[in-house]
């Protein structure tokens, strides 16, 4: 499948099947391609099939958690530019900080207010990072 010039390819990553499809639903209906991943196992292989320019993934999840994953790709060249957000049900100030320390770029807390969350990924997009993770050549 090759990726539209213009659509933004966004993955999510939650073992929730139903935040998964919430979540697409609301994106797609905004004109973004949407992957899931049930799992970090199921990311690593959606990225390395289709890449992505946003990854949105929750903390807790079964074997491989959220933390681990961004850890994980932020030590990978291929993978260490794409912006992770952790989108969890998690809000608390040292959940933020771990996050952000792990190597995402952002915090968003569910339930999720559908506008916000859409204004929260555009800002995302449109951060200098993410040019990088789309491929951009390097000067």
């Amino acid at each position: 499948m090759t990726k539209s010039p213009t659509k933004k390819r966004i993955l999510i990553v939650d073992d929730d099947a139903d935040i998964r499809e919430v979540l697409s639903r609301v994106l797609r209906t905004a004109g973004y391609e949407v992957q899931e991943a049930g799992h970090a196992f199921g990311a690593v292989c959606a990225l390395v099939r289709e890449g992505a320019d946003l990854i949105l993934t929750d903390i807790k999840m079964p074997i491989v958690d959220g933390f681990d994953l961004v850890r994980e790709l932020k030590s990978h060249d291929d993978t260490r530019c794409v912006p992770i957000v952790a989108v969890t049900g998690f809000d608390s100030p040292q959940r933020r900080a771990a996050a952000l320390e792990a190597g995402c770029v952002g915090y968003i807390t569910k339930p999720i207010d559908t506008c916000e969350f859409l204004n929260q990924v555009a800002k995302f997009l449109q951060a200098p990072q993410s040019a990088e993770s789309r491929g951009a050549p390097r000067s």
